[in-house]
């Protein structure tokens, strides 16, 4: 990602690495808001990669959100994709972003985590990308924290959990084969959760005749009836002078709302909500999702990078979480209630929190960026975590049980295969699916070589190549390492 200046404008663009000269050139100018995530898969099935670029807000403009763009590939430079880029200008503020295969049809999904807004699904109807608003169907037993939708019945599509989504990845979790989601939130320990009974606000727009943008946050009040600002007369006058004249005393401005706040201005402002705030994993039933909050040990700070993996090899998927988050405002503590979380699979849906002095990960400082992969080669997964204004902390993986690593070799346009799914064929049966993703978490992306396990049990491998070619490669007895071709060849790498 590049930074521009020219002193006039800010903002970003694309570069890539060409070992040329100066080593690095434009690919997509640069434009006058801040850039999301960046995900890429073979959208159409052409064997060419394409590349999303999520859209951030406009300089001094947040928290109206920049266009997302979706750029094609056509002879080795980007080009805007105009018509899946129209369907993407409305996304929102993207925090995250991945392609995977929800639906089986070995054409990726993007799935973006949105800031003040929901999970967004967009199908992949052969190269075209269509708005998906998945129906929710929630567990037996689970009541969701969420108010009940305008006929009275509990919020029932996706579009509907809005919250501070700050990342999103997929992984197979009940071993089903299908891909689930799993999205980082900012959990339930922080000053805003005592407010929940009703969604959170925030209203912004031209308050000060100004031309700049100001931001009221505000949470329904049930004493008073009304929706009130969250932050105190002294501290919001400093952005909206105005306050001053309008509300002599401070008890004036506590029994007033929003709308007496804004004034006229309130018919002018925008308004977007949040009623959502736990991190959360997201079933694939095929036809519908069914949400399942993580554990509370993963609500207690706010997470970023989210990664799926077998960490500790027993053929069941798990996750790691990046927590914590400084940068609050003055009269509020940091939210710094987490370490890096470990949260063990079940193979059926369920995690189960690991602690520290178990698994071994302990950062204390604001987190962010995470992924895995097996960097020394030995079948397990190894961890690495990005830090704010800290060192980045690399974890190696002393105790699982090592497993295949795996290389999927696909054409020149998609060399490592991103896109492809990969399952375990064990005896009689398979294990829960595998992709290659580049681009998935907080900004982060892992290892294209896939590990799988367990070794003891493993007799061949289901792969579904990008565009949906299926094939069965036997595994050869004591292989370490393979790596496998859509023609079904099958190189030993490793013993």
């Amino acid at each position: 990602m590049a930074h521009y200046e020219d002193g006039a404008v800010k903002g970003s663009g694309l570069r890539q690495y060409t070992g040329r000269g100066g080593g690095f050139e434009d690919l997509v100018a640069v434009t006058d808001s801040s850039t999301g995530p960046v995900a890429v898969s073979d959208v159409d099935g052409d064997g060419i990669l394409e590349v999303f670029v999520g859209g951030g807000c406009g300089r001094g403009r947040y928290p109206e959100a920049a266009a997302s763009r979706l750029y094609r590939n056509p002879g080795g430079r980007l080009e805007v994709d105009r018509d899946n880029t129209a369907v993407l200008a409305q996304a929102g503020l993207v925090s995250g972003a991945a392609f995977t295969d929800l639906d089986g049809d070995g054409g990726p999904e993007l799935v973006l985590a949105c800031e003040w807004g929901p999970i967004r699904i967009w199908r992949n109807r052969q190269g075209r990308l269509e708005p998906w608003d998945v129906p929710l169907a929630w567990p037996s037993g689970v009541v969701p924290r969420v108010p009940a939708a305008a006929d009275g019945r509990p919020v029932a599509r996706l579009s509907q959990l809005t919250g501070w989504w700050n990342a999103i990845t997929a992984g197979d979790f009940d071993g089903d084969g299908r891909l689930d989601l799993v999205a980082a939130n900012w959990g339930r320990n922080t000053k805003y959760e005592r407010h929940r009974a009703r969604p959170l606000e925030l209203w912004f727009g031209n308050l000060n005749q100004d031309g700049v943008l100001a931001l009221v946050e505000a949470y329904y009040d049930p004493g008073l009836k009304k929706v009130v600002p969250a932050r105190q007369l002294d501290v919001l006058a400093h952005s909206l002078p105005f306050l001053r004249a309008r509300f002599p005393s401070h008890r004036a401005f506590s029994l007033a709302g929003v709308e007496d706040v804004l004034g006229e201005s309130r018919h002018t402002a925008g308004r977007l909500e949040a009623n959502w705030l736990e991190s959360t994993l997201f079933l694939n039933r095929g036809d519908h999702f069914e949400p399942r909050p993580l554990p509370v040990e993963a609500q207690m700070a706010p997470a970023f990078g989210v990664c799926v993996g077998d960490l500790d090899g027993d053929g069941h998927a798990d996750l790691f979480l990046a927590q914590n988050f400084f940068a609050v405002q003055p009269e509020t503590a940091r939210y710094d209630g987490g370490r890096g979380l470990c949260l063990q699979g079940d193979g059926r849906g369920g995690f189960a929190p690991v602690s520290g002095q178990d698994d071994g990960v302990a950062v204390y400082g604001e987190q962010r960026g995470a992924a895995l992969a097996d960097y020394d080669a030995d079948g397990r997964l190894d961890l690495v975590v990005t830090q704010n204004g800290a060192a980045t902390r690399l974890f190696h993986n002393l105790r699982a049980q090592p497993g295949l690593r795996v290389r999927l070799r696909g054409p020149a346009g998609n060399p490592t295969a991103v896109g492809a799914l990969l399952r375990p064929i064990l005896g009689a049966s398979m294990g829960p699916a595998q992709e290659v993703r580049a681009g998935a978490g907080y900004w982060s992306q892992d290892s294209a070589v896939l590990v799988v396990g367990p070794v003891a049990e493993l007799t061949g491998l289901w792969i579904r190549w990008p565009g949906g070619r299926e094939s069965r490669i036997p595994v050869p007895g004591g292989a370490r390492e393979v790596a496998v071709t859509p023609s079904g060849d099958c190189e030993v790498i490793g013993r």
